[in-house]
């Protein structure tokens, strides 16, 4: 029992000494509750919804409103269906309205009227919400608040909405899931593998690797690039997979998937050897790439819609890699885009990469002189 006890202090002591791992310790706990009470939502708002006015009445202006006010959707005039289908292709609407010629004459004539709407399918839980706000236009009052009803004739339904779900007409999570588990997977096996540096600590072998003749950014891209061969093979064995296993459609450029998994692979692996180089000891380097992980899964858009967080959420998901490898891998598989049109994400993912091997160089010359 006493040295059970003995080993006990010894251990807590250790724990104690290294300020930096307790800091760890007790920071992640509380940035993960805080994040879980108070930014990550399942009920998603903020919905925007282009619609084309082709009737252009007083009837069509409330329909408009009622979108607004009991739909919770953000209306978008434009003036064609190849607009609205533009804007949701882009990311700029997720769903979308036409509203037909005539409509006002239909409900003087106590007719239905078909509205088509159109849905990015991409996510579905996205698309679930905007058929939900949808369907203010379908409900019992619809006549009263469009001031039709008079309590005298028995009204037929004014509107009647016909759902056309792009992208992702079958709403299969798989779909929506797959091409974001591509990105969670690489990111982990990278975190994993980029502790190059802090092994060469633990070890006590640091020194001989600056007192290399070798150029510091060779020293680093020769740690970096056998782990991004590693990972590049992952990323093609998890894309065969998906496509074969599960069905998963590849609808853009493979040339264009393929950059994307090697940009990814670079911010990743430069981000994890950043971390490699700050810590001290693979206990701290494992606490952060654990805590990096579970910031990116939950604010990147994998599980929770970005449009469901508050703003200053969404400001720490612009500050992730793996947000614009979210939206760039959707774009490319479900929505077919060709790579000059996410050129935004491109160029994230680089400016990750460049910027974060910059940062690292500069600290591994100052602690290497």
């Amino acid at each position: 029992m006493r040295g059970l006890l003995a080993m006990v202090r010894k251990e807590l002591a250790h724990v104690r000494r290294d300020r930096r791992l307790v800091g760890y310790v007790v920071a992640v706990p509380v940035v993960l509750i805080v994040l879980f009470g108070s930014a990550l939502r399942l009920k998603v708002e903020n919905l925007t919804a282009a619609v084309w006015d082709r009737d252009r009445t007083f009837f069509s202006l409330q329909v408009k409103d009622r979108l607004h006010d009991q739909g919770s959707l953000n209306v978008v005039e434009v003036d064609s269906e190849e607009r609205i289908r533009a804007l949701i292709r882009s990311g700029a609407a997720q769903l979308g309205f036409v509203i037909p010629a005539g409509f006002s004459r239909h409900l003087a004539d106590n007719q239905n009227t078909t509205f088509d709407l159109f849905v990015d399918g991409t996510m579905p839980a996205v698309a679930q919400a905007g058929l939900y706000g949808a369907r203010v236009l379908e409900s019992n009052d619809v006549a009263a608040d469009l001031g039709l009803d008079d309590g005298g004739t028995p009204r037929v339904a004014p509107i009647t909405v016909n759902d056309i779900v792009l992208f992702n007409p079958k709403l299969r999570d798989s779909d929506f899931f797959l091409p974001g588990a591509f990105g969670i997977v690489i990111m982990m096996v990278c975190l994993t593998l980029s502790t190059g540096f802090v092994r060469e600590k633990e070890s006590g072998t640091i020194e001989q690797l600056w007192a290399t003749p070798i150029p510091r950014a060779a020293l680093i891209a020769g740690k970096i690039i056998p782990y991004a061969l590693i990972a590049a093979t992952d990323f093609l064995m998890v894309c065969v997979i998906g496509h074969l296993a599960f069905d998963l459609p590849f609808r853009g450029s493979l040339l264009s998937v393929a950059l994307l998994g090697v940009l990814l692979i670079a911010a990743i692996l430069a981000l994890g050897t950043l971390i490699s180089v700050v810590v001290d000891t693979q206990l701290q380097a494992s606490f952060i790439n654990v805590f990096v992980s579970m910031i990116s899964l939950l604010l990147s858009g994998f599980i929770f819609p970005l449009e469901s967080m508050p703003r200053w959420a969404q400001s720490v998901s612009a500050a992730l890699p793996i947000t614009y490898f979210m939206e760039a891998i959707l774009s490319l598989l479900l929505k077919g885009l060709s790579a000059s049109e996410i050129t935004r994400d491109y160029a994230a993912l680089a400016g990750f990469a460049i910027g974060l091997n910059l940062v690292t160089l500069s600290i591994f010359r100052k602690r290497a002189a």
